[in-house]
């Protein structure tokens, strides 16, 4: 048997994903959108969870991310 490869991501290491976390939460708005888009994949997993149609609920968890990180 064939070992495969590892696949290469464009995951954030946790350290970088902090530093960009704690940018956002300082206001700047580039950090803010990357870690919506690294986030992007679970958001629109939790939204199936949610009785709204899948982009209203994924619009909603967003809302309320964006909302917990600049509160």
């Amino acid at each position: 048997m064939q070992k495969s490869e590892p696949k290469e991501t464009t995951q954030l290491s946790n350290h970088e994903f902090s530093l960009m976390d704690e940018q956002a939460k300082n206001g700047d708005n580039e950090s803010l959108q990357s870690v919506l888009e690294e986030m992007r994949p679970e958001i629109t997993s939790l939204s199936g969870f949610l009785k709204l149609p899948k982009e209203e609920g994924i619009q909603e968890i967003m809302a309320q991310f964006i909302e917990e990180i600049r509160g």
